[in-house]
């Protein structure tokens, strides 16, 4: 009896690392309704995705990954971060859009989403092999920040959390026409990871809505596109390029209330806190 050879043995090479801004998305309450609806959503954001990733005009190959119920994305360092805030984060939105115009409400896709910038270490194969990066952008992801926004904002299609350092080198500067006022300061914690940072809510298509934790602090003096925080209520306000204060006026009864709870895809449930509808755009 003869037994054929062991095939030979792979050897994987793993790069140095190399910058990457890592995309990771979500689907929305993905776990619900079967097998039938999770394949549907999963097929409807591999085809947002990649078309949302189409005709990018800047050179360098992307890296996709399937990640449970959504995907990991790297673009190239070549891709400038004001496009990918910009275009890109357009370009799902639309797709988004697209796919849900013929589906009824069971069907439709949202997409939670998480961006970071940083050094990856990929092998020989393309496959992400770590970075900072990519951790940050998943956890920004699932941060309970996003988690509420995708409540406090049920028919936004994207709800995207972006990390302080990518906020930071394109906003304050407008660059490819971001507007401060599209993006609200917030607290992005995963308690379960030991996770806590600073981070920027950015919901394309409304207003970032006021959640039950923002950042109040009062600005850097880098950030000199952002209105001064000298109180509390000036620094949770959304005002328009002129300075107008265009929040629309309280609830008679009270600024706040409580919406309840959700369960989430993981089925894991939290509890939504006080949420400030005076900036919201549901």
């Amino acid at each position: 009896m003869t037994t054929d050879p062991l095939p030979p043995k792979q050897v994987i090479s793993v790069e140095h690392p190399r910058p990457w801004t890592a995309i990771s998305s979500d689907i929305v309450r993905s776990s619900d309704g079967g097998y039938p609806r999770q394949s549907d959503l999963a097929v409807a954001t591999e085809s947002v995705i990649a078309e949302a990733q189409r005709d990018c005009p800047y050179p360098g190959p992307w890296i996709r990954r399937e990640r449970g119920d959504g995907e990991l994305t790297l673009a190239p360092a070549d891709v400038p971060l004001a496009w990918l805030l910009t275009d890109y984060l357009r370009r799902l939105e639309a797709g988004v859009l697209a796919w849900n115009r013929n589906k009824n409400d069971a069907h439709q896709l949202r997409l939670r989403v998480g961006v970071d910038f940083g050094l990856v270490k990929i092998d020989s194969d393309g496959v992400p092999r770590g970075g900072d990066a990519i951790v940050n952008a998943a956890r920004l992801r699932d941060c309970d920040v996003a988690r509420e926004a995708t409540v406090a904002v049920p028919h936004a299609p994207v709800v995207a959390v972006v990390s302080d350092a990518v906020y930071r080198q394109v906003v304050p500067y407008g660059e490819r026409g971001t507007r401060p006022e599209m993006f609200r300061r917030v607290r992005a914690a995963v308690p379960e990871k030991d996770y806590e940072t600073t981070a920027w809510l950015h919901v394309p298509g409304h207003h970032p809505p006021y959640l039950s934790d923002p950042m109040d602090e009062p600005e850097s003096e880098f950030d000199t596109r952002s209105a001064p925080a000298a109180t509390k209520r000036e620094a949770r306000s959304d005002r328009s390029p002129g300075g107008r204060d265009e929040r629309p006026a309280p609830p008679e009864r009270s600024e706040v209330t409580n919406i309840g709870s959700q369960v989430n895809g993981d089925h894991n449930q939290f509890q939504i806190r006080d949420i400030n509808l005076g900036g919201g755009s549901a």
